[in-house]
């Protein structure tokens, strides 16, 4: 029995393989004779001179936005996506699984769509099952449904009805990466849980739907998990895709990764104690990156942030002097943001810039499934005038901006290897 894995093509960076997809990979191969389809991966890796001189120019510029930088080459390549999908012979496949090409991908339900039907136009009868962290958030899984796609869960892959849990790690197989030349960067994804800590932020997703719930990972489990992973493979680095790294398992982690004289990296809340960064540096930890949000505490409470800016400047502070690059997100444009909190923001910004070297902005963005969505709050009016100012104020004082999540990552992982950034095996 033939089945396919795959991902589809959005305008994501094939920085690394999903832990969706490795997870998927190992599940499913138990069972079937399996087909991983990384659409995403294959289509930049198609037109990977291209791509060379778009990331060419991330790294010259002072300021990088996703929206004029990159996302122009990614809609150029929509035509060789539809070209490539409708090559696959999908007769030969009873079920095709579908799933996120990245960390945490905001896959529209359409897109989701759009594959399904062009699957079903040449093979009626093969299933079509879709299974993420973004439902019920940015992928309306009830639409999915209508439209003949089941939903799966990492949990058990071939349940009809599964429910919204947690994802069981633990219990999982070791994931399975391959063609791993078709990647940036010769990284690999782990999960030390599922959800978030703290949950409770009113512009965020991250916590919502299908993604919602808490569930830690046993320290011995994810080591004997990155163990097998570092055997077969032996990636140059690791990035830990939670939500959030905080967590009760953090310190038992951090005193066996030590081992493995690996570097890594993480997100985190700016509330971590001065042991648990003690144990960052110990363990090869070489950047975090955080939600500052705002410098106006009168905003964070707001958008009940749970951390105000005395705690924001000291994480920053403590990140550096431990030798981990602070890597701060920040938004301007909350619902009720006055001048004078934006006047804070710049003020936080200018007292920092000698322990920030590259900083995430964005206007903010009311996501599906958050607080501000539900209650129907809109953006501030002033926030992209705003924004302008903000990377005129971070270009002056020399902070290299970020403004998109894309660019963001690919120039915080080139800091970690800055003469190595590309997989040697396939970007060069």
């Amino acid at each position: 029995m033939k089945v396919a894995l795959i991902t589809p093509f959005l305008s994501h960076l094939p920085l690394h393989p999903s832990s969706y997809l490795g997870y998927g990979a190992a599940i499913l191969r138990k069972r079937y004779e399996l087909e991983i389809i990384d659409l995403n991966a294959h289509i930049y890796f198609k037109s990977r001179e291209g791509l060379k001189e778009v990331l060419s120019a991330f790294d010259k510029k002072p300021v990088v936005v996703d929206n004029s930088d990159l996302y122009p080459h990614c809609d150029q390549l929509t035509d060789t996506a539809e070209k490539e999908l409708k090559q696959i012979s999908w007769k030969d496949y009873q079920t095709v699984f579908i799933t996120t090409p990245s960390w945490f991908t905001t896959i529209p339900t359409e897109d989701i769509l759009k594959l399904s039907n062009l699957i079903k136009r040449e093979s009626h009868r093969t299933e079509i099952v879709f299974f993420a962290n973004s439902l019920g958030s940015w992928t309306e899984e009830g639409r999915l449904v209508k439209h003949g796609i089941r939903i799966g869960h990492l949990n058990d892959l071939f349940n009809v009805n599964p429910g919204n849990e947690p994802v069981k790690y633990d219990t999982l197989p070791a994931p399975v990466y391959e063609n791993r030349e078709k990647y940036l960067f010769d990284l690999l994804p782990f999960r030390m849980k599922h959800g978030c800590t703290w949950g409770k932020c009113r512009f965020c997703s991250l916590a919502r739907g299908w993604n919602s719930g808490y569930l830690e990972r046993s320290g011995k489990a994810i080591i004997q998990e990155m163990e097998e992973l570092i055997d077969r493979y032996n990636p140059k680095m690791l990035v830990c895709r939670d939500n959030s790294i905080n967590g009760n398992n953090l310190l038992e982690f951090c005193s066996h990764f030590e081992k493995f004289k690996k570097p890594w990296v993480g997100m985190a809340r700016a509330d971590l104690s001065a042991k648990e960064i003690q144990a960052l540096q110990k363990s090869g930890c070489k950047f975090i990156y955080f939600g500052l949000e705002s410098g106006s505490d009168r905003v964070l409470s707001e958008i009940n942030k749970g951390i105000d800016t005395r705690q924001m400047s000291h994480f920053i502070r403590e990140l550096y002097d431990h030798g981990i690059m602070p890597a701060p997100s920040l938004f301007v444009g909350t619902p009720g943001e006055t001048e004078d909190d934006f006047e804070k923001t710049v003020q936080f910004i200018s007292d920092h810039k000698d322990f920030v070297e590259i900083i995430n902005l964005y206007p903010l963005m009311i996501t599906p499934g958050s607080d501000f969505s539900i209650t129907k709050e809109e953006p501030n009016t002033k926030a992209l005038i705003r924004l302008n100012t903000l990377i005129r104020v971070c270009r002056d004082i020399g902070i290299k901006t970020c403004v998109g999540a894309q660019c963001a990552e690919y120039l915080l992982f080139k800091r970690v290897y800055p003469n190595q950034d590309h997989n040697s095996t396939g970007y060069g």
